[in-house]
């Protein structure tokens, strides 16, 4: 049987730029370690929801756009 890995979006996203995305990439450092596996990410729209309209400031949230960015570039 395959190993599974399980994150939801909320997960990834903190407060703090950067960590989000360093969280993916720790994920996928450990599923290629364990290849073949399975990796799932619930609640996705977590991460990208209205992507770069921001909050309506003006401010687009880096955390989430970072974090997209590197799950996407890791798949």
């Amino acid at each position: 049987m395959a190993p599974f890995y399980q994150m939801s979006g909320t997960e990834f996203t903190e407060g703090i730029v950067g960590v989000g995305a360093s969280r993916v990439r720790d994920l996928f450092k450990r599923a290629r370690a364990n290849a073949p596996c399975v990796i799932f990410v619930d609640e996705l729209d977590a991460l990208g929801t209205k992507r770069a309209e921001g909050d309506g400031s003006g401010k687009v949230n880096e955390e989430r756009e970072q974090t997209l960015n590197q799950l996407l570039t890791e798949m």
